[in-house]
């Protein structure tokens, strides 16, 4: 007794490999298979346009809500603006004189003090790789540059890197290993 002869019924459209067990539910997923964490941030606001503006200005308010930046809050604090803005998930944070003038905004890049790593774009045309060597690529080589040293009670830092660029400087910290980008610093050029 032998297997019974299958016949293609010629009625019938042939099944393509992927219909062969029907259809699955939903949208088909046609574009590139990237992991979701390698996709970098949208393209947002730079965030130099905040220095030397006050955080009352309607322009800055709008991009500390993009950013999700909140003023810090504590009994520490006390009364009057906020001297510090934070957004950990979008690792930024802002430092603003008493009258809310911001003067300083930190980039994180390695989840260090809480903050998330920051994926967006970095300021001044320096691209969105967070190494030294494509940082050197885009902004050329830097006004200054510092050795790793040793902090008495903070510890161990590594090299770091000083560009003037137009409207602000921009401070570049790097890991141990001389290449990772530990945090940005933006101030105003003096």
């Amino acid at each position: 007794m032998g297997f019974p002869e299958r016949r293609a019924d010629p009625h019938q459209q042939p099944c393509r490999p992927e219909d062969r067990y029907g259809s699955k539910p939903g949208p088909r997923n046609t574009g590139p298979h990237e992991p979701l964490h390698a996709s970098p941030a949208p393209d947002r606001t730079d965030l130099s346009l905040l220095l030397g503006r006050t955080v009352l200005e309607v322009r800055v308010q709008l991009i500390c809500q993009e950013y999700g930046l909140l003023p810090r809050t504590g009994a520490a604090v006390g009364s009057g603006l906020s001297r510090s803005y934070l957004a950990r998930e979008s690792g930024v944070e802002l430092a603003a004189e008493p009258n809310g003038t911001v003067t300083t905004v930190f980039l994180h890049f390695h989840g260090d003090d809480g903050f998330s790593p920051y994926r967006g774009e970095i300021p001044g045309g320096a691209g969105r790789m967070p190494r030294r060597a494509a940082l050197w690529a885009a902004l050329g080589r830097p006004a200054s540059s510092g050795e790793p040293y040793r902090d008495r009670f903070l510890g161990d830092y590594g090299p770091w890197d000083r560009w003037t660029l137009e409207g602000f400087d921009l401070h570049a910290q790097y890991a141990l290993d001389g290449e990772a980008l530990m945090r940005v610093t933006l101030t105003l050029s003096p």
